[in-house]
């Protein structure tokens, strides 16, 4: 046998015993296989987008799908600390309900807050390394994830000053390499997770209160007041030093504060709470009712028995302007009530009618046990008492006063009766006329074929005031990311960082392709800020 014979035998033997056979060559070369599991295929081209919801205080991220935020973040002294600060380790300076020196209500909440509409003593720099600190704790502690490598989804409120929505992107674009940011309204995310396309969103957030008109997802009208959780804040943190003032006389009693922002916000998370507006609640009755509170002297061993009404208070002088005509207040500092009222006045009656039946609460504020039930109460009196006319005073009071006069008073000259005509006599040859009573009503042969098409048609609630549940903004933007919709303001990091927020359109609503669809995107030259311009 020769060699070559032999070579060939073996081969085609296989072996006694059981082995895992070699990968073919052309395996790297299977189409099929390669289509379904490589890096660039379309089931795993698109990761899972990252939504982040910013507020002045806290920042809220997690993945689309989700009905809850992974993490919630927020910002403080702590969290601001440089290389080489020890001020939180060294002993004697941990934290206490009373401050070494009152400060000024201003100062009190500066160093809790990421960002604040007035922007007249905001460091943009400093802001954005606020930012770039946040998000990269973020990815890095909670999301677990290479920031840049997935969609970014913003949930913004539309109010947003433009230098820091600047500040914002500028910060993102420039520190990490997202190719687009999508931004989404936080009113109308609101909205949609209460499963509603046209609602009145009222948002009780940190630096002011919101009250936005929805009509099929788009913003009609807003309005704005500073009375929200920052003023109710400082205003616990004077009460709590008039009763740190108390226990220790020689605390000065002028309007700064003397406890600490952390002890306060404790407080006022656990005990505040808001009267109902019928009085219902006898206050005499609540003086009885003693809480046991931490004392701001030594929060760690005594305790200050304090009336449970006394928590009551703030609420009632922030919230809703107590003892203070409305001819004395700023249109910024309306009080609630009468801010939802101003913004339903705002819109059409045939919107006004549909969201005036959608109010939804969102925000920390919200949270305050009896607040929702003051605003709605207070503004059916509202409506009671003025209608939906926006002219009052006394000049229209005087004048209505006069006519009801006029309709009331006797005619001076009666007219004088006619006696009725005869009626004309009837042929006998006419057929007879039926009773009114019998006569047939005309057939609206439309109306029955809708009835018929439509036997289940759902009459929508209309011109009543109605409060419904909504899940929050995040979750709102979850669900509208998870459809893989291209947002209406989606920027890219090209031409944003070309020309900045300058090299957005005026183009309100442009045309925007469906992403699960085989049209392209890549014809849109502009990009447009919708709701934020």
């Amino acid at each position: 046998m020769s060699v070559s014979s032999s070579l060939r035998s073996s081969q085609t033997v296989r072996p006694s015993s059981p082995h895992t056979p070699q990968q073919p060559p052309a395996r790297s070369a299977n189409t099929s296989f390669a289509s379904t599991t490589s890096a660039g295929s379309s089931f795993r081209n698109e990761e899972d987008a990252i939504i982040f919801e910013i507020g002045a205080r806290w920042l809220r991220a997690g993945f689309e799908g989700s009905g809850t935020p992974t993490c919630t973040v927020s910002f403080g002294p702590e969290e601001s600390r440089r290389v080489g600060d020890y001020r939180g380790w060294i002993a004697g300076a941990v934290e206490t309900g009373l401050l070494a020196q009152p400060v000024d209500a201003e100062d009190w909440v500066r160093d809790y807050e990421i960002w604040r509409p007035n922007l007249r003593d905001v460091d943009l720099d400093l802001l954005e390394d606020k930012i770039e600190r946040l998000f990269r704790e973020t990815y890095n502690k909670y999301l677990l994830t290479d920031a840049g490598s997935s969609r970014l989804v913003l949930t913004l409120p539309s109010l947003m000053p433009h230098p820091l929505l600047s500040s914002l992107l500028s910060t993102l674009f420039n520190r990490w390499r997202f190719p687009t940011i999508t931004l989404l309204p936080s009113a109308a995310m609101s909205a949609t997770a209460a499963g509603l396309r046209s609602a009145l969103v009222i948002d009780l957030g940190w630096a002011e209160t919101t009250v936005t008109g929805l009509y099929e997802y788009r913003e009609i009208t807003a309005k704005r007041s500073v009375r929200a959780m920052k003023c109710l804040q400082q205003e616990m943190g004077r009460c709590l030093t008039r009763l740190a003032s108390e226990e220790s006389p020689h605390q000065s009693n002028s309007g700064d504060i003397s406890v600490g922002f952390a002890y306060c916000e404790e407080i006022l998370t656990r005990f505040a709470w808001c009267r109902p507006h019928t009085g219902a609640e006898d206050d005499a009755v609540r003086e009885t009712r003693l809480v046991s509170i931490p004392s701001p002297m030594n929060p760690g061993e005594e305790f200050l028995e304090v009336p449970f009404s006394r928590f009551a208070d703030p609420v009632d002088t922030v919230l809703f302007a107590k003892d203070m005509a409305e001819t004395d207040l700023d249109d910024e500092e309306k009080p609630i009530p009468l801010l939802v009222y101003h913004t339903l006045l705002a819109l059409p009656p045939d919107a006004r009618g549909i969201c005036m039946s959608r109010i939804v609460f969102v925000g920390g504020g919200s949270r305050i046990p009896g607040v929702r039930r003051r605003v709605l109460q207070e503004l059916n009196l509202l409506i009671k008492q003025h209608g939906w006319s926006p002219v009052r005073g006394k000049a229209l009071e005087r004048q209505r006063e006069r006519l009801e006069k006029l309709r009331i008073s006797p005619r001076t000259s009666p007219q004088p009766q006619m006696p009725p005509a005869d009626p004309p006599e009837e042929d006998a040859s006419d057929p007879p006329k039926p009773h009114p009573s019998q006569e047939e009503p005309e057939i609206d042969f439309v109306e029955q074929k809708l009835r018929r098409q439509n036997k289940e048609t759902h009459v929508p609630v209309y011109g009543i005031v109605r409060e419904i549940e909504s899940l929050g903004a995040w979750a709102g933007a979850s669900l509208v990311t998870s459809l893989k919709l291209r947002g209406m303001v989606e920027i890219e990091r090209e031409k944003f960082l070309q020309h900045g927020l300058a090299g957005a359109s005026r183009e309100s609503e442009p045309v925007v392709p469906d992403r699960r669809s085989g049209l392209k995107a890549g014809d849109r030259s502009s990009w447009t800020l919708a709701g934020w311009a």
